[in-house]
């Protein structure tokens, strides 16, 4: 599987370099604003790092699902299946690249941007006030103090619920690929099986952890998220060894 991971990380290659040379360009304007003292271009700097942070995790998983798209309807996906690892090994692979590739970003460009935060609120002078505006923020948002674990925990879910979505998209893809294997419209059946997979996963999710809090609501979305993507992977796997031909 190690193999199969190594081809899935060569063919998006290109785009991740691409996507790091942006990166250092947007992070050396936030520098010289940094040095020349220029609020204005300090703000637009992180401004753009914050931006291209979540356009970036929002890429890469569109590129993954793309890619597996890709992987179905033309002869590569033949030469894939023909290697000699069963169909479950593959889609693995595929997930797991997946994954790994949008953890990776998150954390890459995510830290890149709270780090600048703080250097920027540190030739301010303002790091206490950025800590009262997350802290507040937190509140807020998640009914949460500035906790590392608790913040871990909140950062797992997201993480955890967005990879789900990804493993949703391979499976609806899958699926459209058995039913409407030769129909010009499979694309767009596929969007429309992803749509209402999606919501219904949402319903169910809120009906489980509705009436939880604390920890515990986001411990099980976690579990959840995790239930529905290996459930999605073992039926993607299956599919794809039982019903499409490739």
């Amino acid at each position: 599987m190690l193999k199969l991971m190594k081809y899935e990380f060569r063919k998006q290659l290109f785009t991740k370099f691409a996507m790091l040379v942006v990166l250092g360009l947007l992070e050396l304007y936030f520098l010289y604003g940094l040095v020349i003292k220029d609020e204005i271009t300090v703000a637009k700097g992180e401004g753009f790092l914050i931006f291209y942070t979540f356009a970036a995790i929002l890429f890469v998983s569109f590129e993954c699902i793309v890619t597996f798209h890709n992987d179905l309807r033309t002869k590569q996906s033949y030469m894939l299946f023909m290697v000699p690892e069963s169909t479950y090994s593959v889609v693995g692979a595929k997930v797991l690249s997946a994954m790994i590739q949008i953890l990776l970003t998150a954390l890459l460009f995510g830290a890149v941007a709270f780090l600048d935060v703080f250097a920027m609120a540190a030739r301010l002078g303002q790091i206490d006030e950025l800590l009262k505006i997350l802290n507040r923020i937190l509140n807020e948002l998640f009914r949460l103090d500035v906790n590392a674990g608790k913040v871990a925990i909140v950062l797992a879910s997201i993480v955890t619920s967005w990879f789900a979505v990804v493993v949703i998209a391979m499976l609806s893809i899958t699926l459209s690929a058995t039913f409407m294997a030769n129909s010009k419209l499979r694309t767009i059946v596929s969007f429309v099986v992803f749509l209402a997979i999606s919501i219904a996963v949402s319903k169910l999710r809120g009906v489980i952890i509705e009436n939880l809090d604390g920890y515990t609501k986001y411990a099980v979305g976690i579990l959840l998220s995790l239930v529905i993507s290996a459930g999605a992977y073992i039926g993607t796997a299956w599919m794809l060894h039982k019903k499409v031909c490739v």
